[in-house]
């Protein structure tokens, strides 16, 4: 419902036909105010960046978490700091006509920039909702920019069927307003802005957020989606063939010829009014003869060359009318993915001296048509030598296997260095081995010094002794062993790890080959984008597919010189389920020979393999189990997505396997527990059994109306405790569980003090007892707060001391709902004290 208009509201002067929908009023003094006609959003904030000395600053969460309400109800969500009216004009317009983008020149950040501890924590929640391998949907470093050529990099992207989602993880310390100041949040702001004219909806999830398990796990599905069934990969970026044409005499006959060698791309570069648009409509036309399925794209710049386009082709190519989509830059960029990367067989792109710029480039490579082609008339031979780049690369969902064969990536060559060492009785967390079991089996000294010897007898001498390499380390201590070892075997080698003083210079000394062997843990990328990069050794064992292959892809850049990489497995022993990544089990080859082509199954006995003076005779084929445990269970359920699944708390789902309601699929041992895994299968069945309805965003008001409507109380215990946190809940959900307890405490207090009954007599609150804050407090969380929390209506973080209410709930129930859940408890309170 709406809120009654403010005098003199500025916005709304400007904008009649949007509404005030809500007001939120932040401890400095400052305010957001959120507007919206019905599809966008627009906040204005006032006074927010002001900070006093001493002053201490309002949680970052009411900024964060109320602004993920509205993203995910509105189409866009925009924010500015003040009134400004020429800015505000501009946003909203822009989606309702074509915008021109221009080029800046930039800073390139790295493809595969390290996560930040933030980030792991995210990613930590976001597999713990989406199992093991959804980490392959989440593209890092998404760029994007604005029209005036200022780039953004956000942390995260989400490529879904219907949309695409964008993630932003925020330490207060660099996007909190009052800490950042008017400047740096302004800049937040743009950055922001771009993201909704670029049609992506932005979440943002802070420090306390991240932290906040239980609810932000059910906020990132709220937010994403149920599961992964409509996301997209953002597949390996290829190489097309392409050639450039300068001279002005250009014959259709050489297009064609060249097209029928491989050539898949063309860059045309002629003086202006050349006629250069005629030789393309002439190719067009020769292309599309035959072809039903034929779909051509046509980019340029803006209007006028789009308007001179759609005259030359309703004149020109009529039959093919409706069959070319005609576009600006700017649309494609806002829409490209709305398309699948085969769905053009012939796109060209006018005035192809923009694709320098970052979101044009985004377009050209996600596109993999039959036929590319570029108009120009810049003559500048750099430019034209990045334009080739551009224009010869694009996406695909080649397999890995694939992109080897077809000579995309380097191949890697494998050799399994096997031990004794006994991995069997190392306890895992359903995710991945446990760091502190792992040290105490790995970090022996046999182990390492079997690396340090293959290190030696292979890679010392030759073309092989000059390549440089990774091992890759479980911790900062088996970092520094492992560089000792070496460089005491003659082989210089340097520790690379979050402890590692000064890690730009080893990177730099890294680089000028004055150290062979890097020893790393916890930096996985960065800094790594080295293409020479020659050797990598994976001496940490993981079941984590998704690390593995970002490890091995540090590797994998293939150059003109650099053909193939060495990988090297540690293989220990295992336990009979629990088997962690390995090259051969990535790739499905349960054949191996030392050295041999991962790709390849055909090796014979007394074959020579020969690679950087490295020769090998095959002397036996082994065959080796290549079954993972990711592969085996990584769609499987844990007791807590399980417990997520079926709207209850873990400690039912564990007191249902204790009693044969429900049986684990498979379980392991973990210390003195074990882990409980369950698969769709069973989930679908129990869930049949059990008589259980699903439960979602949708249904979350009814389902607490109906829990309030149960009216089971044992004691009174539910009644002072919701009214207690409805009385201290913010505009996001959250109170302070040290406000909530202080009146819980006082409610019964207030009895003894006029002299009526506390409870009922199996009641342990008294007199004394409430003086026990501590002993109060964990009686309040083990009950009343938990029956709330197993149908995950509340949480609670002991870290930030705030119990939160499902923000699906929250965002489900008006003022007049918070009304009648306040009568009813009063009402029930009264009720019940009259039976005692």
């Amino acid at each position: 419902m709406a809120e009654s208009i403010p005098e003199k509201d500025q916005f709304l002067i400007a904008y009649p036909n949007y509404v005030l929908r809500e007001t939120v009023t932040y401890p400095n003094g400052g305010v957001s105010r959120f507007y919206d006609d019905g599809v966008d959003m627009v906040i204005i904030d006032d006074e927010i960046c002001s900070c006093r000395n001493g002053e201490q600053i309002f949680p970052y969460t009411l900024i964060t978490d109320k602004q993920n309400h509205y993203m995910k109800i509105y189409q866009r969500v925009f924010r500015f700091l003040g009134f400004d009216a020429e800015t505000i004009e501009k946003c909203l317009q822009k989606g309702r006509q074509e915008v021109l983008y221009f080029t800046k020149k930039i800073s390139e950040r790295g493809e595969h920039a390290d996560s930040s501890p933030l980030e792991l924590l995210f990613e930590q929640n976001f597999t713990d909702v989406y199992g093991m391998r959804a980490l392959k949907y989440l593209q890092k470093e998404f760029r994007i920019s604005d029209e005036d050529g200022n780039n953004y990099f956000l942390d995260y992207l989400v490529d879904t069927a219907d949309s695409r989602v964008a993630i932003e993880e925020n330490g207060i310390h660099y996007h909190h307003p009052q800490l950042i100041g008017i400047e740096g949040y302004r800049k937040q702001l743009r950055k922001q802005n771009t993201c909704a004219l670029w049609g992506l909806k932005l979440y943002r999830f802070s420090t306390e957020d991240c932290r906040f398990k239980d609810r932000i796990e059910d906020d990132i599905r709220s937010y994403l989606g149920k599961d992964t069934g409509g996301f997209r990969e953002a597949g390996l970026l290829l190489e097309r063939k392409t050639e450039l044409y300068e001279h002005q005499e250009i014959s259709l006959a050489q297009i064609e010829e060249r097209r029928e060698k491989g050539i898949r791309a063309f860059l045309i570069v002629l003086p202006t009014a050349a006629g250069k648009s005629r030789i393309v409509e002439e190719d067009i036309q020769k292309f599309a003869a035959g072809k039903e399925q034929f779909r051509a794209l046509i980019l340029a710049p803006n209007t006028n060359i789009i308007a001179d386009w759609k005259e030359r082709i309703e004149n020109d190519l009529q039959p093919l009318q409706d069959r070319i989509d005609i576009k600006t830059y700017s649309y494609a960029v806002r829409h490209y993915h709305e398309k699948t990367r085969d769905y053009y067989s012939y796109i060209v792109v006018d005035e192809a001296h923009h694709a320098v710029a970052p979101m044009l480039k985004r377009v050209i490579q996600y596109y993999a048509p039959e036929f590319l082609v570029g108009l120009t008339a810049t003559d500048q031979r750099p430019d034209k030598k990045r334009l080739e780049e551009i224009f010869g690369n694009y996406t695909t969902e080649l397999s890995l296997k694939d992109a080897m064969e077809k000579g995309v990536v380097a191949r890697a060559n494998v050799y399994r260095i096997e031990t004794n060492i006994d991995l069997s009785h190392v306890r895992f967390n359903g995710k991945d081995y446990v760091n502190a079991d792992l040290e105490k089996s790995v970090r022996v000294t046999s182990r390492n010094e079997l690396i340090v010897n293959v290190l030696k007898d292979y890679f010392t001498e030759g073309d092989a002794g000059k390549r440089q390499g990774i091992i890759f380390c479980i911790n900062k201590a088996h970092t520094k062993e492992m560089a000792r070892l070496l460089n005491a075997a003659g082989i210089s080698a340097q520790d690379y790890s979050g402890d590692t003083k000064h890690p730009e210079k080893v990177m730099q000394e890294f680089k000028e080959h004055k150290i062979r062997f890097l020893c790393a843990c916890d930096m996985i990328s960065e800094g790594w984008d080295y293409p020479e990069l020659g050797i990598l050794v994976m001496a940490r064992p993981t079941l984590s597919k998704v690390l593995y292959l970002q490890q091995i892809g540090r590797g994998l850049r293939r150059t003109s010189i650099k053909k193939n990489v060495f990988v090297i497995d540690v293989v220990d022993e295992y336990g009979a389920m629990v088997r962690p990544c390995s090259m051969h089990a990535i790739f499905g080859n349960s054949l191996y020979v030392p050295f041999g082509d991962i790709t390849r199954q055909d090796y014979l006995p007394g074959q020579m393999i020969e690679i950087d003076g490295i020769t090998e005779r095959v002397e036996r084929i082994v065959e080796v189990d290549i079954h993972t445990f990711e592969e085996k269970y990584g769609d499987y359920y844990s007791q807590e997505q399980l417990a997520r699944e079926y709207f209850v708390n873990t400690g039912t789902i564990t007191s249902w396997i204790r009693k044969g309601k429900i049986a684990p699929t498979v379980e392991f041992p973990f210390g003195s527990k074990k882990i409980s895994l369950f698969s769709p299968e069973d989930v679908e069945k129990y869930r049949k059994e059990l008589n259980i309805q699903e439960h979602n965003d949708d249904t979350v008001r009814d389902d607490f109306f109906v829990f309030l409507e149960e009216r089971d109380y044992s004691l009174s215990y539910k009644m002072p405790f919701l009214l207690s946190f409805i009385d201290h809940m913010d505009t996001i959900g959250d109170a302070k569980i040290e406000d909530v307890l202080t009146d819980y405490i006082a409610f019964y207090q207030d009895r003894i003090d006029k002299g009526l009954p506390v409870d009922r007599p199996s009641c342990p609150y008294n007199a004394e007892t409430l003086k026990d804050r501590k002993m109060i407090k964990s009686s309040m969380l083990t009950n009343p707060f938990e029956k709330f929390e197993r149908k995950r209506f509340m949480y609670y973080s002991k870290d930030l001391g705030v119990i939160s209410l499902n923000h699906a709930l929250l965002a489900k129930m008006s003022e007049g709902d918070w009304e009648r859940v306040k009568g009813q408890m009063k009402e029930d309170l009264e009720r019940y004290y009259k039976q005692v």
